[in-house]
């Protein structure tokens, strides 16, 4: 059984455990290229990746460890998201709380994102992931918390370490999301408030939160609003469009916002369920010429959140889109990878220097960790059309 509740409960030692510890266990299709190292490197391979890719994982997964606070979070001003960030970094390589050598780091991990979200003092806040909940950046830090928790959850059963809370605080924390889903089926903040429904459309926040209705999506759990929500937000998401094949923010019209946000749409429309071939397409070929007019530069105008995006939603893509971006965005950041497993900080101004700017005084683990994501994004979810039946894989527990 699995128990009532909690990490799959109690039962997830007596359970899972025994039962499946010495053969195999059911994870969600999307996830099952990460948790075999030679299924790591055949994806590597088929995707133009190479060895030194996973080199440069492993490297910044160690240096990511070592940044570790005594109360298990990482990070100073932005906890929640650092933790989160960190935790996605780690699940992506398929290092759980049962890893050998990473295994009581992440356990501490999950349970300071769970604490936090218990903790809250004032009951308007009451599961959200945010030492500060009502400063606007908690809108970011909830989504990829609870992103992050979403991915533990279906990865529960590949241990038997029991996480008493973890599925009603990720339950709570993707309710939250769909609660302040706007009418246009987008997310933003309120000065004062913190999370709060507002009309006014970010895509930047909005790119968070579906990432976290996606991994809600692949842990089979009945949340209510989830699909409409994800309904919602895919609508929003073509919204944006503009005539040039990109998308835009609040005001459509920027062209920087385009660069910037256009990967997080791309990534939605792809990976949400409704397909949407041809604004994919159309956007797609925008990001393309794109990057024809302005190779990627670590020196001038790096923007690693839009690389992020970019780098999975190319993925996604595949074909001579990704073999542009891969070629490089891989030898950007194998270069600018320092020996210590961090990265150089990146150049650009106030716009494409943002990883810095926004994160503040942990701007060297934000882009460690938007870096570490970018380079598993060769095994870290299978392609979409990899994945049609949405079923699940029994993955060898021994062989991680």
């Amino acid at each position: 059984g699995t128990g009532s509740g909690g990490w799959v409960g109690s039962g997830i030692g007596s359970g899972f455990g025994p039962g499946f510890g010495a053969g195999f266990v059911d994870l969600p299709k999307l996830y099952s290229s990460r948790c075999s190292p030679a299924e790591r490197l055949a994806k590597m391979a088929a995707n133009g990746g190479s060895p030194k890719c996973e080199e440069a994982v492993t490297k910044g997964l160690a240096w990511l460890a070592s940044k570790q606070n005594a109360d298990g979070s990482w990070g100073q001003g932005h906890k929640g998201a650092m933790t989160g960030m960190v935790l996605l970094a780690f699940l992506g390589h398929c290092e759980t709380p049962d890893s050998l050598k990473y295994g009581e780091k992440i356990l501490k991990g999950i349970t300071y994102l769970i604490d936090l979200g218990r903790n809250q003092k004032l009951p308007e806040f009451a599961g959200i992931f945010s030492e500060k909940p009502a400063i606007v950046s908690s809108t970011y830090e909830h989504g990829i918390a609870t992103y992050a928790l979403g991915e533990t959850y279906s990865f529960a059963k590949l241990g038997n370490r029991e996480l008493p809370g973890l599925r009603d605080a990720f339950e709570k924390g993707v309710s939250i999301i769909i609660e302040k889903q706007n009418s246009k089926g987008s997310w933003a903040y309120r000065e004062g408030v913190g999370y709060a429904v507002n009309e006014q459309n970010d895509l930047s926040v909005t790119g968070w939160q579906f990432q976290a209705l996606k991994a809600a999506k692949h842990t089979n759990l009945k949340i209510n609003g989830l699909n409409k929500a994800v309904d919602r937000v895919e609508d929003y998401l073509e919204s944006t469009q503009t005539p040039d094949g990109g998308f835009g923010n609040a005001d459509r019209a920027q062209g920087y916002n385009q660069w910037n946000l256009s990967g997080a749409a791309l990534l939605g429309l792809q990976t949400l369920g409704g397909g949407h071939p041809g604004a994919v397409n159309k956007g797609i070929r925008w990001l393309s010429s794109e990057l024809k007019k302005e190779p990627l530069d670590w020196s001038k105008n790096c923007y690693l959140y839009t690389w992020y995006y970019n780098t999975q939603a190319t993925f996604q893509k595949g074909g001579d889109a990704w073999k542009e971006w891969n070629a490089q965005f891989q030898k950007q950041l194998l270069d600018n990878q320092l020996p210590d497993g961090s990265y150089k900080r990146e150049g650009g101004g106030a716009i494409d220097a943002a990883t810095t700017n926004a994160a503040g005084g942990d701007a060297d683990l934000y882009r460690a960790t938007l870096c570490t994501l970018m380079l598993e994004v060769y095994y870290r979810y299978l392609k979409v059309g990899d994945r049609e039946d949405e079923g699940s894989s029994l993955i060898p527990v021994r062989n991680r």
